[in-house]
């Protein structure tokens, strides 16, 4: 399974969106939550949405992203899209806002 990971703010605390293609699973996931959260539960994950289902897709992530004001930057985007294409197993990334992507 992929990994790419946003960081960003979530009224002003400062929190990741995790997002990647399960090639085992073939489809696409989300995860939100803050950095410093105790709660075991995350603020968002398409495991818990019964509206995402087991098939997730990118453009119902987006949504849900901007639910909580944030943007999936358009760098982000392609290189999920490209996971789901070549199918990869295991990479990971990070993002910042702005579509800077470093391996860290």
């Amino acid at each position: 399974m992929t990994s790419r990971t946003l960081k960003t703010t979530i009224r002003d605390r400062p929190a990741t969106v995790q997002m990647g293609w399960d090639a085992r699973l073939q489809y696409q996931y989300m995860v939100i939550d803050y950095v410093d959260s105790d709660d075991d539960e995350p603020l968002y994950s398409n495991l818990s949405d019964d509206n995402a289902g087991l098939a997730g897709q990118l453009t119902y992530f987006v949504k849900k992203a901007r639910s909580f004001g944030i943007e999936i930057p358009q760098a982000m985007l392609a290189k999920l899209q490209a996971d789901e294409v070549l199918n990869l197993g295991n990479a990971t990334s990070f993002f910042d806002a702005a579509g800077v992507e470093s391996q860290e």
